[in-house]
């Protein structure tokens, strides 16, 4: 504060004597007005876009799974069901089974996933976000739901049970070589058909639990996993899992599930973060070049000032907090449009995908406001700073 403040004020609000120095301070903090708002709306993109990602994945990886180490199917013990059953106050579980499978209809045939889950499933995985046509299958039924790639490859209608899709599974119990049936097969009619662009989860269809179980030759109590869904803190319940599924068991978070997919989006996240720091750093440049003229343009009110008693420190003190003028207000102005633009694109969606009807995700979070303020901030005072230290080097 004091009279270096009094005076960076003061070259900030007046006129200069050339009209040049003005144009060049104006650009200075247009080009930082330019460059915060775009880094700010480039990383609520970002968010958007990963969490549109992330929503097909909760359509189809649970937040917490717990599978066998060694066993593809397991039954779980009395205690554990009873505790799973006692606490359904913190959280909500399904079971599944699955099983690669043959799929065949009308002369055709492919491979796939099969997924017998039970009435709960839809409780723990969203999976009506992505159910486009018909609908969900009945408990106990002989349906089967699919994703549109199956579908197209198999030929298959809704509710055609004249032209059923065949499941088909290793005959395990025959042991002859000269069998005549060594798949067990069981006849499914598709009620509804998902979408999905990962070819991973294309190739699931969902059953019944119970129908899935009879066609694999799996008792009432076998499953291949326990889904579930937090309630109250995960993390709390995390350890309580692992206390009672302790021994041959895995229990995962959805993280731990897809480590690839997160550790990519975290060093995709690192790297904007880098790139567009860059480009703020070289709009700042613009900035450094306003404060050098600036103090070319003032020698002879920097030597009025030194011999009514201002120190060299004092004159760097003036052009520092100059900078940072010139810097924070073009970065805030530039701030406060980015997020302007984002609460209008998320309000009103005037952005569309090309050739759809889906806006543009965005994301308004917290830490892209504090991740664009503290890299202006340490930008700003680096180049005020450098800036302002040439006025130590000036002839008066």
């Amino acid at each position: 504060m004091g009279i270096s403040f009094f005076v960076s004020k003061k070259y900030f609000f007046s006129k200069n004597r050339f009209n040049i120095v003005n144009f060049i301070s104006l650009i200075a903090s247009f080009v930082l007005v330019i460059a915060s708002c775009s880094f700010f709306i480039v990383l609520s993109v970002f968010s958007g876009l990963k969490d549109f990602g992330l929503d097909y994945n909760k359509a189809f990886d649970p937040d917490i799974k717990i599978t066998a180490q060694s066993l593809k199917t397991f039954k779980p013990t009395s205690n554990q069901i009873e505790w799973l059953s006692d606490n359904t106050d913190s959280f909500i579980f399904s079971k599944i089974i699955e099983e690669k499978t043959l799929l065949s209809s009308d002369g055709k045939n492919t491979y796939g996933n099969l997924v017998g889950v039970d009435a709960s499933f839809r409780n723990v995985i969203e999976i009506d976000s992505v159910l486009s046509v018909g609908r969900w299958i009945k408990e106990d039924s002989s349906e089967i739901v699919v994703s549109y790639f199956m579908a197209d490859k198999l030929n298959l209608g809704l509710f055609n049970y004249g032209g059923e899709l065949s499941v088909s599974v290793p005959n395990k119990k025959n042991t002859s070589v000269l069998v005549k049936k060594p798949f067990r097969s069981l006849g499914f009619a598709p009620s509804g058909v998902y979408s999905s662009s990962n070819e991973k989860d294309q190739r699931n269809v969902f059953s019944s639990l119970g129908s899935a179980q009879s066609l694999l030759n799996k008792g009432a109590q076998e499953i291949s996993a326990i889904l579930i869904k937090p309630l109250k803190n995960p993390n709390v319940l995390m350890q309580k899992l692992k206390k009672v599924f302790n021994e041959g068991f895995y229990v995962k978070t959805r993280e731990e599930l897809n480590p690839t997919y997160y550790k990519m989006l975290n060093v995709e996240s690192l790297i904007l973060n880098i790139l567009m720091a860059l480009i703020l750093t070289v709009a700042m440049f613009n900035s450094v070049g306003a404060i050098i003229i600036l103090i070319v343009e003032k020698r002879k009110s920097i030597q009025t000032l030194l011999k009514i008693g201002a120190t060299k420190k004092h004159i760097q003190n003036i052009f520092f907090k100059h900078g940072l003028m010139i810097s924070i207000t073009g970065g805030f102005l530039g701030l406060l449009s980015g997020i302007l633009f984002v609460f209008l694109q998320k309000n009103y969606s005037f952005i569309k995908l090309t050739g759809t009807e889906i806006p543009y995700p965005v994301s308004f979070e917290l830490t892209n406001v504090l991740s664009v303020f503290i890299i202006l901030f340490v930008v700003c005072c680096t180049g005020s700073y450098l800036a302002s230290k040439t006025s130590l080097q000036i002839k008066l």
